[in-house]
């Protein structure tokens, strides 16, 4: 712990020095976007360390040093740097999404079906209706709100709870990665939010398409909106399904330099997704479970083979999300953000409680599995941008207000769940990355 400190100490006036010879906004063409991944990387693998010698996650390390490095502390990391790195994003999140694809063996989790599909279908529909009436009830103190009727508050409301019960496979799975963790709790968290996320994300284009109806006139929402979602979703799993015939051409006649051919097709995704307006996350998950259960490759050794590799893009990925988390924003909406987390929180607990005991989940399992959907992360935020970007009169204030509680999630979750992976005794029965457990 002591070597990272002075590690991290000796990156951190490395980058206070260099940055003075830059420009406060640099752009990919010059040096600052090579600069700020460098420093990024070095920084948020120390800060991971001493995060990691603490017996808290790693990845709430990573999203720490981003926070303190970016633009709303010490600024090493501006703005501009921060969207130049969007491009890593994009591939760390077809990683993720890979490997959470090809960690779910339709075959294996076969037993535990009732339990997942009991447990997301229950803890969702719980959530979506307790965060979409604590939005109602806090509409006095929503300036958006101001003058709507009782049935506009009402549409708001529900299109601000549908996005705020996302869940985060990414967190779920680089959380799984750092502990080593392996066995049925693992497999069926992971199962609950990947699933729960496919419903929230055809939820929200439901939800989407009733407030386009009621505020079109007013936001400036078009009901294209809906069709341009669906074609969106459909549109990654075809291109899905596709990459993972490719995938499993590749490793079956060929095998070589895999973990650089998969970068490879995740980066192909992440530009795909930016210029075709596909989604990165859903194109590899559908790969991954392509792989894994209509191939004979085994997705798990695909996972295995790129796991190290794997490594210093999620420390980037996360570390610039936490670039990305902006105190301005957080301290203007921070009261009913705080509430909003709590009410989420209770309520994605009790649901999940529901839906285990419908899914006659195991006593034990049970102390463990409510922890994993509590964080957020990637799809809770793209929803938010959705939702700025559709309703010009009020959704960008209803997103700056999800996003202060997307926030608190995304620092609070990892914690718990790595906390209740570490007493499940599931975690270290595998290989745990860069030697996190």
């Amino acid at each position: 712990m002591i070597r990272a400190i002075m590690l991290l100490a000796i990156v951190v006036i490395l980058i206070a020095a260099a940055r003075s010879f830059l420009p406060q906004e640099t752009s990919l063409v010059g040096s600052g976007a090579a600069l700020a991944f460098g420093f990024v990387l070095l920084a948020a693998l120390q800060s991971g360390t001493i995060f990691a010698s603490l017996r808290l996650p790693r990845l709430t390390g990573y999203l720490m040093c981003g926070f303190i490095a970016g633009p709303s502390c010490f600024n090493f990391v501006t703005e501009g740097m921060v969207h130049d790195l969007k491009l890593v994003n994009g591939v760390a999140i077809g990683l993720i999404a890979l490997s959470a694809g090809g960690e779910l063996s339709f075959r294996r989790l076969r037993p535990r079906f009732r339990a997942i599909l009991s447990v997301g279908a229950v803890s969702i529909v719980i959530a979506i209706l307790c965060i979409s009436s604590a939005c109602f009830l806090l509409s006095s103190r929503l300036p958006f709100m101001d003058g709507m009727s009782t049935f506009h508050r009402f549409v708001v409301s529900l299109t601000m709870g549908v996005v705020l019960s996302a869940l985060s496979p990414a967190v779920t799975l680089a959380i799984v990665a750092e502990t080593g963790s392996s066995g049925p709790i693992s497999e069926t968290i992971l199962g609950i939010v990947i699933m729960a996320d496919l419903a929230i994300v055809f939820t929200f284009a439901g939800a989407n398409a009733l407030a386009n109806a009621v505020f079109g006139a007013v936001g400036g929402g078009s009901g294209g909106g809906f069709v341009e979602l669906m074609i969106h979703i459909f549109g990654s799993i075809g291109v899905g399904s596709v990459l993972g015939l490719v995938l499993a051409f590749y490793l079956k006649k060929i095998a070589q330099r895999v973990a650089l051919f998969v970068f490879g097709i995740c980066f192909l995704c992440a530009e795909a997704g930016t210029r075709l307006h596909l989604d990165p996350l859903l194109m590899c998950l559908v790969a991954g479970l392509f792989l894994e259960n209509a191939t004979s490759i085994e997705g798990a050794k695909l996972v295995h083979d790129i796991e190290s590799a794997s490594m210093p893009v999620f420390a980037v990925f996360f570390a610039v999300a936490g670039a990305g988390l902006h105190w301005d924003i957080l301290k203007r909406v921070l009261v009913v953000a705080v509430i909003l987390a709590v009410v989420r929180a209770i309520a994605l607990v009790v649901g999940s409680h529901i839906g285990m005991a419908l899914g006659k989940v195991p006593a034990f399992h049970r102390k463990i599995i409510p922890y994993g959907t509590i964080s957020q992360s990637g799809v809770a935020i793209g929803l938010c941008i959705l939702l700025a970007k559709h309703f010009a009169g009020w959704g960008e204030q209803a997103a700056t207000c999800l996003l202060g509680a997307v926030m608190i999630n995304e620092l609070i979750g990892p914690v718990l769940f790595r906390n209740a992976l570490m007493r499940s005794g599931e975690a270290g029965r595998r290989q745990a990355v860069a030697g996190a457990h």
